[in-house]
C-alpha cells in the first residue's frame, strides 16, 4: 500500500522521479534508483545533494544566535558525533578525528583521514583528505576562517575537541553552543530517513518473530539475544541498535536489566528490548511474552500496558505536547491496581541515535510535528514478579500516527 508518509517531502517524489516508499536504498541515494525513462531529468546524486543542504539549512533555522560556521568534531569511539553523519549523509565508516564545516548557506564540507577515504566518496558533501596531525590541524583552521562566531554541539564534542577548535579558531572568535538547533533538525525526520528507519523497524519486527519457537524453558537469557541479534544481521541490519535485553521472571521487572545467565522457565515473564542498526538508523522494540500459560496476574498486566499503549497511541498527533501523551498511557495505568509502577517516562525520539534528542515525559513540552518517529513503550513493573513493556516506533503524520514496528503486539503464550 502506498504510504502518504512518505509521498510529504521527498524532492524526488514531487520532481516525478522516484517512489520513496521501498525499503531499499542503495549507492548512497536517498530512494531506490528512478526508472530508466525519468533518470534524464535530474540525476539522484545532485537531489542528493539538495538533501544535505536542506538539513544544514534546517539547523541554521533553529539557530537564535547567528554564527558564521558550525564545526562538528568526532573524537574516538564511542565520542563521534552523530550529527556528523546527519549532515554529510555518509552510510558506513567511522569517521574517529574527522570535523565537518556548515555554513549558512547549507554549503558544507568534510574533513576525513586516509582511513576512511573510500567510505567519504559514498557522500555528496565534498571531503577533503588530511594525511597527518599538521595537515589535520591546517584544515580545520581553514574550514573556520575569518569566523568571529563558531557554533558547536556541545552535548556531543568533547573537551579536548572543543579546546583544538578554539586553539586553531581565529583569535578573539566566540564559540556558541548549538546543539538545540542541531536537536531540533533531526526531531524532524526527511524522506531518506523515514525510508531507513522504516527498514531499520522491519527487520527487527521480523526477527522476533522468527526466533519466537527458540522461546522454550532451559534457554539462556544470553542466548535469547545472540539469537535475536544474529537474526537481524542475516536480514541485513549492520548490528544492534543497543545491547540487547531480555529478561526473564523476576529480571523482567528490571526496565533496563541486560541478557544474563538465567534460564527461561515455565510460567515466566520475558521482556525483549532490541533494535536493528541499518544504515546507522535505530530501531528500538519491546515485547513481553509468556512462557507457557499466563497467569490471571500476568494477563490483566499485559492486557492493561496494551491498553495504556493504545490510549497514547490516540495522541501521537501532530499539535500535541509531549507531557499529554504520556499522561494517556500513565492514567490507564494509574487507575489500576498497578498505580505507581510505570517508573519512566512514554517514549522517545528514534533516528540516528536510539534516544535522538526528544522525550515523552511527565515534563515534555516538546509538541509534536509531522515526521517526528517515536517510541510508545508504557510498562509495568512489579519487583520479584517480573514486568511488561510493549514498545513501538511511531511516526506522527498529518493524520493518524503509524506503527513502524509491526511484529504482533498479542500476548503470546510459547
Amino acid at each position: 500500500m502506498r504510504s502518504a508518509a512518505m509521498a510529504f517531502s521527498c524532492p524526488l517524489r514531487r520532481r516525478g522521479i522516484v517512489a520513496a516508499t521501498g525499503p531499499e536504498i542503495d549507492n548512497g541515494y536517498p530512494c531506490a534508483p528512478p526508472p530508466r525513462n525519468q533518470r534524464r531529468m535530474l540525476k539522484p546524486p545532485r537531489l542528493y545533494w539538495n538533501l544535505m543542504r536542506t538539513r544544514v539549512r534546517a539547523i541554521y533555522a533553529g539557530l537564535t544566535e547567528p554564527v558564521d560556521v558550525i564545526a562538528l568534531s568526532n573524537s574516538t569511539d564511542p565520542h563521534i558525533d552523530m550529527s556528523f553523519f546527519y549532515a554529510t549523509g555518509v552510510p558506513t565508516g567511522l569517521f574517529e578525528g574527522c570535523a565537518a564545516f556548515l555554513y549558512p548557506s547549507g554549503r558544507a564540507h568534510f574533513l576525513t583521514s586516509a582511513l576512511e577515504e573510500e567510505s567519504a566518496r559514498k557522500s555528496p558533501v565534498p571531503a577533503k583528505v588530511f594525511r597527518n596531525r599538521d595537515h589535520r590541524q591546517k584544515l580545520i583552521a581553514a574550514g573556520l576562517a575569518a569566523a568571529k562566531k563558531v557554533g558547536i554541539n556541545a552535548g556531543e564534542i568533547t573537551h579536548r575537541a572543543f579546546s583544538e577548535l578554539k586553539k586553531l579558531a581565529p583569535r578573539g572568535a566566540k564559540f556558541i553552543d548549538v546543539s538545540a538547533a542541531i536537536v531540533q533538525a533531526r526531531l524532524v525526520k526527511d524522506a531518506q530517513e523515514i525510508a531507513l528507519l522504516r527498514r531499520s523497524c522491519q527487520i527487527a519486527s521480523e526477527a522476533f518473530e522468527e526466533i519466537l519457537p527458540h522461546l522454550r524453558p532451559g534457554v539462556r537469557e544470553y542466548e535469547v539475544a545472540a539469537d535475536l541479534v544474529h537474526t537481524m544481521q542475516r536480514k541485513g541490519a549492520t548490528g544492534a541498535s543497543f545491547s540487547t535485553i531480555v529478561g526473564s521472571g523476576p529480571n523482567s521487572a528490571e526496565p533496563h536489566y541486560t541478557a544474563g545467565e538465567r534460564r527461561l522457565r515455565r510460567g515466566d515473564f520475558v521482556v525483549l528490548d532490541f533494535g536493528a542498526l541499518y544504515r546507522r538508523y535505530c530501531s528500538d522494540i519491546t515485547r513481553t511474552v509468556v512462557i507457557g500459560r499466563a497467569s490471571r496476574k500476568q494477563k490483566e498486566i499485559y492486557e492493561t500496558v496494551a491498553r495504556a499503549q493504545a490510549a497514547a497511541q490516540e495522541r501521537m498527533r501532530e499539535g500535541v505536547v509531549g507531557k499529554d501523551v504520556d499522561a494517556a498511557a500513565r492514567d490507564v495505568i494509574d487507575a489500576s491496581p498497578y498505580k505507581g509502577r510505570f517508573i519512566h517516562g512514554l517514549g522517545h525520539s528514534i533516528g540516528l541515535a536510539v534516544h535522538d534528542g526528544g522525550g515523552l515525559n511527565t515534563v515534555s513540552t516538546l509538541t509534536l510535528k509531522r515526521n517526528m518517529v517515536f517510541s510508545n513503550e508504557p510498562g509495568i513493573y512489579v519487583p520479584r514478579f517480573g514486568g511488561v513493556r510493549i514498545e513501538d516506533d511511531v511516526l506522527i503524520t498529518a493524520t493518524k500516527p503509524r506503527f513502524l514496528t509491526t511484529a504482533t503486539r498479542e500476548l503470546l503464550e510459547l
